[in-house]
């Protein structure tokens, strides 16, 4: 039996924990979407190889990938002369994944400048919370440039 990091461990169960937060995964597409994303590679792995690594169900395997699939935070595809189908990441998820926070900054800045506008005609009362809204719709605007700017790297480097 092959013996693991035990700080990798760690980072795998972390990262599971994580995507089962920010994606509302359950623990068993967390672990599938985990392990591809620690076994990256343009080969990409198995159904098999899933089922047999973390233990469980075809179905329930099955289920969770065509979540993932779904969602287009993998691919799948098949070797020439094969009829396996192999799994990896997909690899525009990244950009595709800025672009939303971005989306949903953007709204939530044209939202607060709007807030803004109706408490700067008094309109509504911000019991001195200006320089905090003031502050808050800088960082926003500064976050939507800076994530602007990764999404053209991280475009420029497929």
């Amino acid at each position: 039996m092959r013996q693991y990091n035990p700080e990798l461990v760690d980072l795998f169960q972390d990262f599971c924990s994580h995507h089962e937060i920010v994606y509302h995964f359950s623990p068993l597409t967390a672990q599938i979407y985990t392990y591809i994303m620690f076994n990256n590679n343009r080969d990409g792995v198995t159904f098999d190889e899933l089922v047999e690594k973390l233990n469980a169900s075809k179905s329930s395997v099955s289920n969770s990938l065509n979540l993932l699939i779904s969602n287009n935070q993998i691919e799948h595809f098949n070797k020439i002369d094969e009829r396996k189908r192999f799994f990896r990441l997909n690899p525009n998820f990244m950009t595709t994944r800025l672009q939303l926070i971005r989306d949903l900054l953007e709204r939530e800045h044209n939202l607060s400048l709007r807030l803004e506008n109706f408490v700067t005609t008094g309109e509504i009362n911000a019991q001195n919370c200006e320089m905090k809204m003031k502050l808050y719709i800088d960082h926003l605007e500064k976050s939507k440039k800076h994530l602007t700017e990764t999404i053209e790297k991280l475009k420029s480097t497929n």
